[in-house]
């Protein structure tokens, strides 16, 4: 499991941490090989996600299990630019040929690319029902069709200009964005002549997102986001993410969280309805990432032009400690964390000078919300402490008494006399990182 950590001091069941703690984390994002130069991903579930190549190859695989996956080639001519999963059985793709081809992810066999576009380069896909698709295209048309028998549906225009993306959240609304800025919401069975509307006068929309019907995130190529309704945009201002990054896909498991990734490698996640200052993430640096989703709140997957996958979680945490007691050679460590999803494994790296000793039953406690005591077993792995819970929970504090805990003496004299008054704690659970700088 794999967090996107928010430093903050915490109270359990009024017992506070009796001294602050600056944090830092990183994440540990795992990175899988697939090839080629990856365009879009689509997960229609935690367990199973979907990726498209330039070379017309589509790769299947289980995040947890990334290792055993299914590849085939499913549009020999190429270029393939989106993907879209309706169901973990129903994916249709979109190219810069003006085709369409629909596969089962699972047993995609050799799948034939229907034109429905002409010549026209499609650049975004998104099918809200296993038999309704709509994509739009660089000629600002989009196109409603079932994926298993396309035909050739007729291009409507709606927008002057070339769009880049669009998210479906009913078969009854769809909302595109083009280079431009404007967003252009319409009904798929019956698109009219909608209305283009500025909502980001700054830069290219690359990308959007709508976990609702009423709420809809894109990001530019100038590092903004903007959330908007759809039904009623209004006066809507971009807001900032990272200054000058040109972010180029996002994804909302929900409407309070959205994760977008850019063209340098990095994703940040925030919540798009008061985004304050969200760190910017390296997943991949020197990768261009190209696309993400997110099935879940607490797991997003990344691709990349350089071929890779990058597997992480977004769950928002938190995470604190103290340690006293080691310049007189009686060191005590609390490290607290709290996150969704539930916490299983939570393992604890000390800096030089510091180790874990072999001691009585009794030396390590783990408490849960309210003080509760813990089941857990504890073990020492390559000089951490590793502890893994009997059963899963959202809030943990671990208490490490000096019995299970040395100290060198010089460490404990450049304590005493103020040469050293902070030292690294590392705490790591699942794939997520988080770092503490710890008052002594």
């Amino acid at each position: 499991m794999t967090f996107v950590v928010a430093a903050a001091m915490l109270t359990l069941a009024g017992s506070a941490l009796a001294a602050s703690a600056l944090a830092s984390s990183s994440i540990v994002p795992l990175r899988i090989e697939l090839g080629g130069s990856l365009t879009g991903v689509a997960c229609p579930g935690p367990a199973q996600c979907t990726g498209v190549e330039l070379g017309g190859q589509e790769v299947t695989f289980d995040p947890a299990s990334p290792r055993a996956r299914v590849r085939a080639t499913v549009d020999s001519s190429g270029g393939v630019r989106s993907v879209a999963c309706a169901s973990r059985s129903r994916c249709a793709a979109v190219d810069d040929e003006g085709q369409v081809v629909a596969f089962n992810p699972q047993h995609p066999g050799s799948p034939a690319p229907v034109a429905i576009d002409g010549a026209n380069q499609l650049e975004g896909v998104a099918c809200p029902a296993p038999l309704q698709c709509t994509a739009v295209d660089q000629a600002g048309q989009e196109l409603t069709f079932d994926p298993a028998s396309p035909g050739t549906p007729a291009p409507v225009s709606i927008d002057l200009f070339g769009l880049s993306s669009v998210a479906c959240p009913s078969v009854s609304q769809c909302t595109a964005v083009d280079e431009v800025g404007k967003e252009i919401t319409f009904d798929p069975s019956s698109p009219g002549t909608p209305t283009p509307i500025t909502v980001d006068n700054q830069d290219q929309l690359s990308a959007i997102a709508c976990p609702s019907a009423s709420q809809c995130t894109a990001v530019d190529e100038n590092g903004l986001e903007v959330t908007f309704n759809p039904g009623s945009p209004g006066a809507v201002t971009p807001v900032v993410l990272a200054t000058g990054d040109a972010f180029s896909g996002v994804a909302c498991p929900s409407t309070r969280q959205c994760s977008a990734v850019d063209d340098n490698g990095h994703a940040v996640t925030f919540d798009p309805t008061s985004v304050g200052a969200p760190a910017l993430v390296p997943l991949d640096p020197g990768n261009a990432l190209t696309g993400v989703a997110c099935p879940s709140a607490s797991q997003c997957t990344a691709v990349g032009t350089d071929g890779r996958a990058v597997i992480f979680a977004t769950a928002l945490a938190q995470a604190s400690g103290s340690l006293s007691g080691v310049a007189k050679s009686r060191p005590r460590l609390e490290v607290t964390i709290a996150s969704t999803p539930p916490i299983t494994t939570v393992t604890i790296g000390l800096p030089r000078g510091l180790a874990f000793a072999r001691a009585r039953k009794g030396a390590v406690t783990v408490r849960g919300a309210g003080g509760r005591r813990l089941r857990f077993a504890v073990g020492r792995r390559h000089g951490a402490l590793r502890i893994l819970l009997r059963a899963p929970t959202s809030t943990v504090m671990v208490i490490v008494s000096r019995a299970a805990l040395s100290v060198t003496g010089m460490l404990a004299q450049r304590v005493r006399v103020r040469a050293v008054k902070t030292l690294g704690v590392r705490v790591t659970t699942g794939r997520q990182s988080v770092r503490l700088r710890l008052k002594v």
